[in-house]
């Protein structure tokens, strides 16, 4: 389920981290990056737990409101849909989801009350990110979708609250977030939750995009160094963004050792990295010097590609 996009995430965020550690020893750090992919499950499934717990607590909030108001008092809204929800039958009825909560011990993962009810009140308020849910969508797994969206994964109390839980959560939320909603979006289509296992063997990636990245830049932190600077123009290097240096580093990397992947895939993926993860002014400075830095080496007969790699497309 992971893919070249998230291993390009992953590896920006550990490279930086490493460098900033001062850690070169790339395959020590190649074996933590693998290890990493126990506690990345680990996250994944909590934030199906807290789906689970959320419409749980969601139902017995209903049956208090259902107590104390008579029926024709009673109005329909966000927290009434997300009572017997039908994803909470889905997970509990899915042997591999359950099987899942064992594998990573997330069975008993406390949630407080307090947390729930923060959360359903701001769902129930129709707070989340400005984002109005309507009933009906609300009630379909599609609705569940949107509110992990807006209201739980950017929330001020959910990262903290997994990262109690993870030591590389900040490295991972993204693709761990990514994989959520595609999850959801499996089960809304009416498949089953996938193999945890599965999972785990795809995270603990023996891509040679990991092995290749991690090596040739935390053995050299200047590699092609040169090549960059080069391209510079009257931009000073010194104020060159470390990250805006690490993008440019690794799609080098990528444009000189991986003959499999087209230029211009290569190049749209860095420039979007620059995007999230840089300054507002980044992704037009990469995709500029990337495209001096391609000519370059392609005069220098430094990118050599073949099969897909020769796809332009």
């Amino acid at each position: 389920m992971i893919n070249r996009h998230h291993l390009r995430v992953k590896l920006l965020q550990w490279i930086f981290a490493s460098r900033q550690q001062g850690q070169d020893d790339y395959t020590l750090v190649t074996q933590q990056f693998q290890n990493s992919a126990t506690l990345s499950l680990r996250s994944l499934i909590m934030a199906f737990v807290l789906l689970e717990r959320m419409m749980q607590y969601a139902n017995l909030r209903d049956e208090e409101r259902s107590g104390k108001l008579l029926e024709r008092n009673r109005q329909t809204g966000p927290g009434h849909a997300l009572a017997h929800h039908p994803l909470v039958e889905i997970l509990e009825n899915d042997p591999l989801y359950r099987k899942a909560l064992q594998m990573c011990a997330v069975e008993h993962l406390e949630v407080t009350s307090d947390m729930m009810r923060a959360l359903f009140d701001h769902i129930n308020e129709g707070k989340c990110a400005g984002t109005k849910i309507g009933f009906d969508e609300l009630r379909e797994i599609a609705g569940i979708k949107t509110i992990f969206e807006k209201c739980i994964s950017s929330g001020d109390w959910y990262s903290p609250w997994q990262s109690e839980h993870n030591l590389y959560w900040d490295s991972d939320r993204y693709l761990i977030d990514r994989q959520v909603l595609q999850i959801l979006m499996k089960l809304s289509e009416g498949e089953g939750f996938p193999d945890a296992q599965g999972i785990l063997k795809a995270w603990q990636s023996d891509d040679r995009l990991v092995s290749t990245m991690f090596q040739e830049l935390l053995q050299d932190s200047t590699a092609y160094q040169a090549l960059i600077e080069a391209h510079t123009g009257q931009w000073d290097p010194e104020r060159l963004a470390r990250v805006d240096f690490l993008i440019l580093q690794m799609a080098c990397v990528e444009l000189s050792l991986f003959t499999e992947i087209p230029v211009k895939v290569t190049i749209n993926e860095y420039i979007e990295l620059a995007k999230v993860y840089s300054t507002p002014q980044s992704a037009a400075f990469v995709n500029g010097l990337l495209d001096k830095i391609k000519a370059d080496m392609q005069q220098k007969g430094l990118i050599t590609k073949s099969g897909r790699g020769l796809v332009e497309s």
